[in-house]
């Protein structure tokens, strides 16, 4: 298993992150700002020249319900495409693998009705023969508490170049939204074997106060004690997905010292 760390496209807290980021060889970037689709093609660039080591980045687009997969799509098709085209560009220009995230809300059935799921299948066919792949996170909603969405999409589309980003504190929420207790939630909207095949990593940390949606401050924060930390841990253990991309995605006070995420990534390797 290897462990990505995650900082934003101003690179703070470069310098706590970075033994990690060569260790593993990778790591995820969360980007502040989408419009210009050529953005990413520099901020990629300085990344390869800061960590030599480094062979595969995520990209993260911005925590705005306007980014999600559904609306971005909508809105300017052709500017999605220009921007995939811009990622294998650098892709192919560095030798190195790139994952363009996207977020989604909806469910498996608006994803057919729309068309959603055609346009996903068009951008897929771009990066055919290429090392960038796509990864759909699943966001909670109020929509579907017996199908994750983004797995149902994997499975339709089947295809080695896009995977499933699974955010634990997203199921967390999720059951907390509809009051079912954690394990028996997952064990109707979460499926061990496609969670085995589709699942491409995981986004990982903790729920705070069995709340992470009334209040920002529990979301998506270091776990705050073992025991905690392990019912999350052994929650990839049980679904099969122990053996995935970890990426430490922690909220925290401090971005320059990034302490909390430090002590994650720490419990992780303790915990494989």
């Amino acid at each position: 298993m290897k462990i990505y760390p995650k900082l934003s496209e101003k690179f703070d807290g470069l310098e706590v992150l970075k033994p990690y980021a060569k260790k593993y060889e990778g790591i995820e970037i969360q980007m502040m700002e989408w419009d210009d689709v050529y953005k990413i093609k520099p901020i990629i660039e300085k990344l390869n020249q800061e960590i030599l080591e480094l062979k595969e980045i995520t990209i993260h687009p911005p925590l705005i319900e306007e980014y999600n997969f559904e609306v971005l799509t909508y809105i300017n098709f052709e500017k999605e495409v220009k921007r995939l085209k811009c990622i294998v560009e650098t892709s192919n220009k560095l030798n190195m693998k790139i994952n363009l995230l996207y977020h989604t809300r909806w469910n498996y059935n608006c994803w057919k009705s729309s068309g959603a799921i055609e346009r996903l299948e068009d951008l897929v066919n771009i990066i055919q023969n290429s090392k960038v792949n796509i990864v759909i996170e699943n966001i909670y909603s109020v929509v579907d508490k017996e199908d994750c969405a983004v797995l149902s999409i994997a499975k339709y589309i089947d295809n080695t170049h896009l995977g499933v980003c699974l955010d634990i504190c997203h199921l967390h929420v999720e059951a907390n939204i509809y009051g079912i207790e954690f394990k028996e939630f997952l064990a109707n909207y979460l499926n061990k074997e496609e969670c085995k095949k589709y699942v491409y990593q995981i986004h990982f940390a903790g729920t705070l106060d069995n709340d992470g949606y009334k209040r920002k401050e529990t979301h998506g924060r270091k776990h705050d004690t073992i025991d905690n930390f392990k019912i999350d841990y052994n929650i990839l253990k049980e679904y099969g997905m122990d053996d995935k991309l970890i990426v430490s995605e922690v909220s925290e006070d401090d971005y320059n010292t990034r302490v909390d995420q430090l002590e994650e990534i720490k419990m992780l390797e303790k915990m494989i």
